[in-house]
């Protein structure tokens, strides 16, 4: 807004001046008239130069006070020109007039031409414009057109209200098409800046979390952590009952996977969901391994979800049919891949004489490949079982 606002600011200004210049040479070429007693009509002569003093302050006023002018105003500035250029050479002595170097109204026909194309910046009203002042003009004129001098110097105040027309044209247009594409390219540094600024901001609130996230379960790793191992180990320290003992060593699991001690192991939204899954499990009996590493910070919410959704059945698969009550749950990115493995030692089956069930092909395979990834199981018999779930396929 700012840059157009200065455009119609330069736009005012050229209007206001121009017209103001053009109207002291009127001046000037009433003065040099009265001097050689050129009008022989006064009241004609006094009413063509008031009436287009009068517009032209009305006109000034409305380019000060408006925004953008309508175009009936630059219509009327066009007949009221045109009119004065017809009617003035009514009320002057031609042979004597002749020897000003602009007895009529040419100075403010040019300004009118010059006004039309700043304002309206439109190629078909400027020459419409023009057109009508060249016509006024020859029309007005046509009783001393007689000369060949004549005809040339009539030509060359049209050439030169032309002229002028189109410098201004060319320069509006290519002005405001300046302005177009500043505003256009400040608008995408605008929004580029917002971008960043938020893209900074949750990056900032994500770390921040993370941290404390890591601060929480490095609390726990350091303190119940130790207690449950000792709970659930062989040593001075066990509980008595297996079942206390189990739950313990399951619940150590997930707290491995929560705080991993490997370097290259980080925590996210993926890791999060997956410690859930498995967390999930533990009150099926399944005790669950864990590892993630070089995950990237944010995944889709739907890639997130599916992922887990996928590792959650293949692991309650595992507690129901593989027979065996440990399971690894490895999650790591190759690349622009992320890839998630449930692996067990137990039973495994031979995927050529039996058939997937529902929950491999409805809630293991089809979350992952409706979001883009691809899902694979691998299984002998006596040999385990491992599903891989990759993510973009």
């Amino acid at each position: 807004m700012g840059l157009h606002r200065q455009v119609r600011g330069i736009v005012a200004a050229s209007v206001v001046f121009f017209r103001l210049a053009t109207l002291g040479m009127v001046a000037l070429s009433i003065v040099g008239g009265v001097q050689i007693h050129a009008y022989t009509v006064v009241p004609l002569a006094v009413s063509v130069y008031a009436a287009l003093a009068v517009w032209s302050a009305v006109l000034i006023t409305l380019v000060l006070k408006r925004d953008a002018l309508p175009g009936w105003v630059l219509a009327v500035d066009v007949a009221v020109t045109a009119t004065g250029m017809v009617v003035l050479p009514l009320a002057v002595t031609n042979q004597l007039f002749d020897t000003l170097a602009n007895p009529y109204l040419e100075p403010v026909s040019v300004s009118v031409a010059v006004a039309l194309a700043l304002v309206s910046a439109s190629p078909r009203a400027t020459a419409a414009g023009c057109a009508v002042l060249a016509v006024a003009s020859v029309v007005g004129q046509m009783p001393v057109l007689n000369r060949s001098a004549d005809i040339a110097s009539q030509l060359n105040t049209i050439g030169w209200q032309v002229g002028a027309a189109i410098c201004c044209l060319v320069f509006i247009r290519r002005l405001r098409r300046v302005v177009q594409h500043l505003t256009v390219a400040t608008q995408q540094v605008i929004a580029a800046r917002e971008r960043l600024a938020a893209q900074r901001a949750y990056t900032e609130e994500r770390t921040r979390h993370f941290r404390e996230q890591i601060r929480r379960y490095r609390a726990l790793h350091d303190g119940p952590l130790r207690i449950l191992t000792a709970i659930a180990g062989p040593g001075p320290a066990a509980h008595p009952d297996p079942v206390v003992r189990r739950q313990c060593a399951v619940n150590v699991d997930v707290l491995r996977g929560a705080a991993p001690d490997d370097p290259a192991g980080n925590l996210t939204d993926l890791s999060l969901a997956l410690l859930e899954a498995g967390g999930a499990s533990a009150a099926l009996g399944l005790r669950v391994e864990y590892h993630f590493a070089n995950l990237p910070e944010s995944l889709p919410n739907n890639v997130v979800d599916a992922l887990c959704r996928a590792s959650a059945e293949a692991l309650s698969n595992v507690a129901a049919h593989a027979g065996t009550t440990r399971a690894r749950l490895t999650a790591m990115a190759h690349g622009e891949a992320v890839t998630v493995a449930v692996v067990d030692q137990g039973e495994g089956f031979d995927p050529d004489t039996t058939e997937m069930g529902y929950g491999i092909r409805h809630s293991i395979v089809g979350p992952v490949v409706e979001v883009g990834g691809q899902a694979t199981v691998d299984s002998h018999v006596g040999e385990g079982t491992r599903i891989d779930l990759r993510w973009p396929a």
